[in-house]
């Protein structure tokens, strides 16, 4: 089906509303542009400030299934009560959110407190271990220097060159640098403590979005309509129930994998009898979250810190590791993740290294389920793009087949459509509350397409 050709857009034939507002967006972002490192920093302050409310988001929706099944649960045990009172008929959610939050806290305290002893006493090793350590280095490089070779040679350049310094000197300003690591350490103590703040608003936060969360969709869902075409605002629904899918099955799905994972890591250490059994099964599964770089960013530190305590248990903990991420990349998460993700392999390395560059450890999580949302939406908008060129005679369906490799029906993105669909709730997940007829809001009627045109 051929578009319509638009004409172009004339400032001249603007409202004078629109023309004001095009030109103060213009000037507005020169304005941003000519001072990108002050509104940078303003726009870090909000962030800063809303970090309780992003942490809050996150937790509800991680804890959003887990809430809708005690919910659900709920709600049938105390069916007769609830339709004898419908005035409590917000209690289960208001209960269920309470008691999801609970838990997590509860379990995360437990996790922490089975792991701080075992901490403190590998870094207690650790520093008792270290001069050991740095002894055997100083006589290693000595052994070097009184070699003649090349790399000898090399050592005492830069010996020489030390030698020279301030600080090789015995001359260095010690009090400039105890202030520097004063002043590192008390940014180090404000970061902590800014974490801490964060993660326990964060959980009030959570409750409250847990409870509310089919009013907030509901507003969303109003200013979408109200701003934008019924065209347009179906299709944008749509893309955001795939994107929710996709992040929902890979972030949920991811979550269990890694606890599992988890689990079995403790049962092998347990067996192989290596030290700090509990701190080093909660590193590999918190580290299992991150696609293919996760395993070696927790196992290399658990090996070291083996490796101080029994070297040849260190050796036994790398194999057992090597096994189980195979056992895990292999069987276990593509069984519970599946294919839901939907990426090529060099695709989800590509958003690994993508979002990781970008956003650090947040962005090794969220890279591969942010990207195949993107990856989803082009795949579909470039395929039926091709289809509706077949359909208009510019390409063949062999062309199509034996060339371009399509060979099976296009699932609509719904960007060329030109009729609008009647409005459907398609965000909420979980099943609705029950709300009596005279609580339920009058939903105007959408205009049909035939009438419009």
């Amino acid at each position: 089906m051929k578009k319509t050709h638009r004409e172009p857009i004339v400032l001249s034939q603007m409202r004078p509303v629109t023309l004001f507002l095009v030109l103060s967006g213009c000037i507005a972002f020169a304005f941003a542009l000519h001072y990108i490192s002050d509104v940078a920093g303003f726009f870090r302050k909000i962030l800063s400030a809303l970090g309780p409310v992003f942490v809050g988001a996150v937790f509800a929706y991680l804890l959003a299934p887990a809430e809708a099944m005690v919910e659900r649960r709920v709600r049938k045990w105390f069916a007769k009560p609830l339709a004898k009172h419908p005035k409590f008929a917000h209690l289960p959610r208001s209960i269920c959110s309470f008691l999801v939050v609970l838990l997590l806290v509860g379990s995360i305290s437990l996790l922490v407190i089975a792991t701080f002893s075992q901490v403190v006493d590998g870094l207690t090793r650790v520093i008792d271990q270290v001069p050991h350590y740095f002894d055997q280095v100083v006589a290693y490089f000595e052994k070097l220097l009184r070699e003649d070779n090349s790399f000898a040679k090399y050592l005492s350049e830069l010996q020489k060159r030390f030698s020279l310094t301030d600080l090789g000197m015995g001359n260095a300003d010690t009090a400039a640098i105890s202030q520097k690591i004063l002043s590192v350490a008390a940014s180090g103590a404000t970061g902590t403590l800014g974490v801490v703040y964060n993660i326990v608003v964060g959980f009030i936060i959570t409750v409250y979005l847990l409870i509310s969360r089919d009013r907030f969709i509901r507003q969303w869902k109003q200013i979408l309509y109200a701003v934008c075409k019924p065209k347009t605002a179906n299709w944008i629904d749509r893309q955001m129930v795939s994107a929710n899918q996709t992040f929902g099955t890979a972030a949920i799905g991811k979550f269990i994998d890694s606890v599992l994972v988890g689990v079995l890591c403790y049962i092998g250490i347990k067996i192989i009898g290596t030290p700090y059994a509990a701190l080093i099964a909660v590193v590999i599964g918190v580290t299992n979250m991150i696609p293919y770089f996760g395993p070696i960013l927790g196992a290399l530190p658990c090996a070291l810190l083996i490796l101080m305590e029994n070297p040849p248990k260190a050796l036994y903990f790398l194999i057992f590791i090597f096994v189980l991420q195979q056992f895990d990349m292999n069987f276990l998460d593509p069984k519970i993740v599946g294919k839901s993700i939907g990426l090529p392999a060099f695709w989800e390395l590509f958003a690994c290294l993508l979002g990781g560059g970008l956003f650090g450890v947040i962005g090794l999580i969220i890279g591969v389920p942010l990207f195949a949302v993107i990856y989803t939406l082009i795949r579909q908008f470039v395929h039926e793009r091709l289809e509706e060129r077949a359909k208009d005679g510019e390409l063949t369906e062999e062309f199509l087949t034996e060339q371009l490799g399509i060979t099976g029906p296009v699932q609509e993105s719904g960007f060329f459509e030109d009729s609008s669909t009647p409005y459907i709730q398609h965000l909420v997940l979980l099943e609705d509350i029950a709300q009596k007829p005279a609580d339920k809001p009058n939903m105007p009627e959408m205009p049909d397409a035939g009438a419009t045109q």
